[in-house]
Formats: C-alpha cells, structure tokens, sequence
C-alpha cells in the first residue's frame, strides 16, 4: 500500500535563494548579451554616421538613439532587478528568496520577453536599413 504523498515530492512556492541565484546568472547571461548585439548595431551605425550623406545620417541618428535607449532600459532592469554583489555568488543552504533584488522574481520574465522582442525588432530595423544601403551601393 502506498500512498500519492509519498511518492510526489513537497514543493515550495517559494523560490530558494540558490534558484533564484542561478535565475539571476541566466538573466544577467541573457542581459550581457543583448547588451553585446546592441553595441555590435552602435558600431555599425558609427560608421554610418562617419558618411557626408545627410538623409543616411538622419536615420542612422533615430536608430542609434533607440539603441541607446535599449541599453539604458537594460542598465535599469540590471540595476533594478539584479543582483551583482558577491553576496549572490556561491552555494548557501535553500533560504527563501528575500533579498531586494530578486523581490520581483515571478514578474522577471515578461520584462524579459519584452525586452527581447524590442531588441529583436530593432535588430531587424537596422539591418534592413543597412541592407538596403548595401543594395543601393550607398556604403
């Protein structure tokens, strides 16, 4: 005879601190790099901005303005949201999760997804913008 309860493990709704500190490093990972292919698309449009052409300039500038924009969203979320003291690194007994930064741990991944969508639309703005300068031999 046995029974449902011995057979399924207790679960905490309660994040770990250890969960929410691997959390944290995946988060951090994923921030880092969007942080990177941003700043990859900044280089692009610099080089852009170097040219005479006044209309190529003009976009390039709009561009590199939401850019900017992303990184800071990403500084906010990071500093909001992320832990980076030493206090987060290595491997304490399961505690609950109840340090500020991760008092928001179950609202992390819409903002994440947003994120990723915004960057992800404006990755693809930039290249076809840059494609097209490519196809008409303006660069």
């Amino acid at each position: 005879m046995s029974t449902a309860s011995a057979s399924s493990p207790v679960t905490d709704p309660t994040p770990t601190l250890l969960t929410c500190r691997a959390q944290n490093q995946a988060w951090a990972a994923t921030l880092n790099s969007n942080e990177a292919e941003i700043d990859g698309l900044l280089s692009l449009l610099a080089d852009l901005l170097e040219q005479q052409n006044s209309q190529l300039q003009h976009r390039a500038v709009d561009y590199y303005g939401s850019l900017n924009q992303l990184k800071d969203r990403i500084e906010q979320l990071r500093a909001a949201h992320l832990c980076s003291s030493n206090a987060c690194g290595g491997v304490v007994a399961p505690v609950p999760c109840n340090e500020n930064q991760f008092g928001n741990y179950q609202t992390l991944p819409p903002l994440f997804s947003q994120l990723r969508d915004e960057i992800g639309r404006m990755r693809d703005t930039c290249y076809q913008f840059i494609t097209g300068l490519v196809k008409l031999n303006l660069i």
